[in-house]
């Protein structure tokens, strides 16, 4: 099978690439670096050229939440274009509870995914497949440090189901391969926590910061389950607690 990653140099989608590779399939790393902008739709229709599947794996550091939908929607946009005019079917990564409005409300991020999720459902229907993740044990990383000066860190409190993020690279695999791929399909860690003790217990782990105080953040319904699916369609196995050993 021949695939197309957009956005295969970034965390996950360099780690989804080298799976897809592993298991037999003949890979395109669409990226900057190779000549494709998925923004602008530069070089995007002829890296999805002969592709079977095209994957959305892209991502964006902006915080704005009009910035995140720009960037989502145009992105979403351009590679339904591209996948349309070479007849690959899409699968693309988005974050499951991203599209509930009291979810999003005040996540600029999360705001951008639910356009993103909008505009394929508008372009492509049935030929994208949504495949939602919860977050990533690494992400109360990011947070740290983003959000640390000297000895002190800060951390949100969001009640997730968070998975290793090769895990959930390794399910996304198993889609895409699937010729009878389902339309929607969400992925969760294997139990509920607060990010904001994974951070602690991060940064007990690398002993910096030596401090690391629970903010609010993104409204009531992160913390409250919003993020938490109740039936997932897989469960990953790398518990937190193994993740961080390896660490």
């Amino acid at each position: 099978m021949r695939v197309t990653v957009v956005g295969a140099s970034g965390e996950f989608g360099s780690i989804l690439s080298e799976i897809l590779e592993q298991r037999g399939a003949q890979v395109t790393r669409a990226h900057r670096a190779t000549g494709v902008d998925a923004v602008t739709g530069e070089g995007l229709t002829q890296a999805c050229a002969g592709a079977d599947v095209v994957v959305d794996a892209t991502g964006t550091m902006v915080r704005s939440a009009t910035e995140s939908e720009e960037f989502f929607g145009a992105v979403a946009r351009n590679i339904a274009i591209a996948a349309d005019e070479t007849g690959a079917a899409v699968v693309y990564l988005t974050i499951y509870g991203a599209s509930d409005p009291a979810v999003n409300k005040k996540m600029g991020h999360y705001r951008g995914k639910a356009v993103q999720e909008a505009t394929y459902a508008e372009m492509l229907g049935g030929a994208a497949t949504a495949f939602r993740s919860t977050q990533w044990y690494s992400l109360p990383e990011k947070f740290l440090a983003m959000m640390s000066v000297g000895p002190f860190g800060a951390a949100p409190r969001m009640t997730s189901k968070p998975a290793a993020v090769e895990d959930v690279a390794a399910a996304m695999v198993d889609v895409v391969l699937d010729p009878n791929r389902p339309a929607d399909l969400t992925v969760a860690g294997p139990a509920v926590m607060d990010l904001a003790d994974a951070a602690k217990a991060i940064a007990a782990k690398k002993g910096s910061p030596k401090k690391v105080f629970a903010v609010n953040f993104g409204g009531a319904a992160v913390r409250a389950g919003g993020l938490v699916p109740e039936h997932p369609d897989v469960t990953t196995t790398t518990t937190f607690a193994q993740w961080l050993e390896r660490r």
